[in-house]
């Protein structure tokens, strides 16, 4: 501070004065005093200052649940003894949940950049080593004392087993400490220890085995800051959480699959697989399961054999998708292979909502375009099975009498399915044969691109599962929390915030469902938009959205870079935060948020609100930039096509229409035609796999406007930072 504003504090001391925060309004406050402490001071008093006294950790948000870190490093709802055992656990869960909230820093710094004040300076505040000792404690008091194999346990499974979720995302966080301070390194090997203890002992009735799995994925996700041996013991175990291979010892023949195709692709396809690969048809085996309703199979044996010489046969049908999973319920059938459009995700919706429900194994290939965007809904329809997604789009030509198509990437692959079974081979070596017969795809240039994604695959499979589904995905989740409440979408009230009446990571049900959608659109956005091809290192490509849960104004999301200046994270509609310097191909990740008042909003309006917060922070933080987007129409115009393309699904066009003017409202745009916005997204754009918008459409869509309404363009292009960006709640 100069010695100029010193002397202007001293000279208003015990006066009123008006003082002007950068990006905030205005406030009058009298000054009762001033204090200059010198800077060499505040370095010192740093672990000292920490140590003399609890610190509270949420001071200053509005309905933070109360959380203060004691001298000794233990955690607590209010100063005091440091609570132990059964006692620590209310404190432990507010911990978890507050920890939850940052993905970039950890223990070295307690409180990152403030959401509600980003012009302040950093607070040096931080846990130091010994008192992670005294924290060290306090978890394994409580991982003793809510133990799956204690009396507490076996009276209230799910109580202590919160307890044990809330300490092990303590101990997680300890543990990437040590990445950033040296001193941590006997802490994290300590905590880590305990992690893989709760591992072993999540056994009995009263143990939760999706807590087991969250633990091994924590210790995967942490494996930087563990010490060698530790890495390897984490990687043997997250192998265990997946099935090496089918069970083929329980799989007596003869294999019966389903081929549940769109009624387009069904005649062409049981062509491929008669005339390319010597199926042959045959009138229906005795004992073979009816067809659903309405629907008729045409039945083809396979030229070769199950492991011990029994037929395969293939029981080929045309379906909607709102059937085509109906086979998944019938102990007759080994596996489904589904193949038809996407229609930009609509049909996966549909096909989510059905009520069939998984009888013996099943193994199933989604041939479609983009299906990992969806895998979590289809994985949490059918927990048990063994899914192969289609990463890019699934190509086919057609060429055939009448249309007919007479070629199939999918068919390729799921020829060679069978056959891998047939030899009893793994996932991996399943997925390695699909491989090499799968079509070019840009994403080939990565090596160990697979078209189709089994469940052996570590690369993307758990950022499209959610077992405890709270909108988090559980790669990133680092809180399972196991009291979530199953919350409803209300889409009239889409745009009215609410109290949800639970805590930001207790929401469930179709609201967190919901935000599921919003990310795995966001990943077929950019996909099928060159706007977003200038992702650095392909990003657009690589699916790095996924869903990062909910959030609050007392628990806002921390490390969240773009925005606009003073703009407050915890009112915001809903937030993207991008992650740069991950592990992958693209080298980076984002978290899709929503806030917990908005919960309840329709998935039409999550997607939309979510995917403008995404557009945005990518102008500001440069992610995207250059010709035609480097003007703020140019911006605001790529948002508006953005908004049109995720608009097209079949639906009555004045519900749709509804929905574009809510999202107008929202995002303090002009009213604008979306009819207009709309026809900027052209059949060479389709051609071209840009439904999302394109270049090319932008340049149309400012012309237009400037044509048909000047005075949109206008506000498009004016100097309010705020026009096209969403408003708080």
């Amino acid at each position: 501070m100069s010695e100029a504003t010193i002397e202007m504090l001293e000279a208003h001391r015990k006066k009123s004065a008006q003082l002007v925060f950068p990006g905030r309004t205005p406030v009058r406050r009298r000054i009762a005093d001033v204090a200059v402490v010198p800077a060499a001071r505040l370095r010192q008093s740093g672990p000292v200052a920490l140590a003399a006294a609890a610190l509270d950790l949420t001071a200053g948000r509005e309905g933070a649940p109360s959380l203060w870190l004691l001298p000794d490093g233990s955690f607590a709802t209010e100063p005091g003894p440091p609570p132990r055992g059964l006692d620590a656990g209310p404190a432990l869960v507010r911990a978890a949940r507050w920890v939850s909230s940052r993905r970039t820093t950890t223990l070295e710094r307690l409180f990152p950049p403030s959401a509600f004040h980003p012009d302040e300076p950093l607070r040096p505040e931080r846990l130091t080593a010994t008192q992670a000792a005294g924290l060290l404690v306090q978890a394994r008091s409580a991982l003793a004392a809510a133990g799956a194999t204690t009396e507490d346990a076996r009276k209230d499974p799910i109580a202590a087993a919160q307890i044990r979720s809330a300490a092990l995302t303590v101990l997680s966080h300890l543990v990437a400490t040590a990445l950033r301070d040296p001193d941590f390194r006997a802490i994290a090997d300590q905590a880590a220890a305990l992690m893989f203890a709760l591992v072993a002992s999540e056994t009995g009735p009263a143990a939760v085995p999706a807590l087991r799995a969250h633990a091994i994925q924590l210790l995967s996700m942490r494996a930087p800051a563990l010490a060698a041996a530790d890495r390897e013991l984490a990687r043997s175990l997250v192998r265990s959480l997946v099935r090496e291979a089918p069970p083929y010892d329980a799989l007596p023949g003869p294999w019966r699959f389903a081929m549940c195709s769109a009624r387009d692709f069904h005649e062409g396809e049981v062509d491929i697989f008669i005339d390319r690969y010597d199926f042959r048809e045959i009138p229906a085996p005795e004992g073979s399961p009816a067809p659903p309703k309405y629907g008729t199979y045409r039945v083809l044996e396979a030229p070769f054999r199950t492991p011990d010489g029994d037929p395969v046969w293939l029981y080929a049908r045309a379906a909607r998708p709102d059937d085509e999973n109906l086979e998944m319920a019938d102990a007759a059938f080994v596996g489904v292979f589904i193949n038809r459009h996407a229609q930009l995700g609509a049909y996966d919706m549909r096909a989510a909502t059905a009520t069939a429900r998984q009888v013996g194994y099943k193994i199933m290939l989604n041939a479609q375009c983009a299906g990992l965007t969806t895998r979590f809904a289809i994985a949490r329809t059918f927990p048990d099975a063994d899914i192969y997604s289609s990463w890019d789009s699934t190509y086919f030509r057609t060429g055939g009498p009448g249309g007919k198509m007479n070629a199939s990437e999918g068919v390729d692959c799921f020829v060679e399915l069978l056959r891998g079974m047939c030899a009893k081979e793994t996932h991996a070596e399943i997925e390695a044969r699909m491989r090499r017969v799968q079509w070019h795809h840009a994403q080939g240039s990565f090596p160990g691109f697979s078209q189709f994604i089994g469940p052996g695959n570590p690369l993307v499979v758990a950022r499209f599962q959610d077992v405890n589904r709270d909108g988090r995905a559980d790669l990133y989740d680092g809180f399972l929390d196991l009291t979530i409440a199953e919350l409803a979408e209300d889409l009239r009230a889409s745009l009215t915030p609410r109290d949800p009446g639970v805590a930001p990571s207790q929401i469930g049900g179709e609201a967190a469902t919901g935000l599921g959608w919003a990310a795995g659109s966001m990943n077929r956005v950019t996909q099928y938009s060159d706007l977003w091809a200038g992702l650095p290192g392909q990003s657009e490509l690589f699916y790095v959205f996924h869903a990062g849960g909910f959030y609050n104004h007392g628990e806002p999301p921390a490390d969240v870079p773009g925005g606009l200046p003073g703009e407050r994270l915890g009112a915001l509609p809903a937030v993207c935060r991008y992650v740069r310097g991950t592990e992958g191909p693209a080298g980076m990740q984002a978290d899709v948020m929503m806030h917990a008042h908005l919960s309840h909003a329709g998935k039409e309006i999550k997607r939309l609100l979510c995917a403008a917060d995404a557009m945005w922070r990518a102008f500001d933080t440069g992610l995207l930039d250059g010709p035609p987007m480097h003007t703020a129409a140019g911006k605001r115009a790529a948002v508006l096509l953005m908004l049109a393309g995720l608009l097209e699904f079949p639906a009555d066009q004045n519900f749709v229409d509804g929905l574009w003017a809510m999202a107008l409202e929202a995002l303090r745009f002009p009213p604008i035609s979306r009819t207009l916005v709309r026809g900027c997204i052209t059949e060479a754009d389709h051609d071209a796999s840009n439904y999302y918008g394109s270049r090319r459409g932008l340049v149309q869509l400012l012309e237009d406007l400037g044509k048909s309404d000047p005075l949109a363009l206008s506000v498009l292009a004016s100097e309010d930072p705020k026009v096209g960006r969403a408003k708080e709640i």
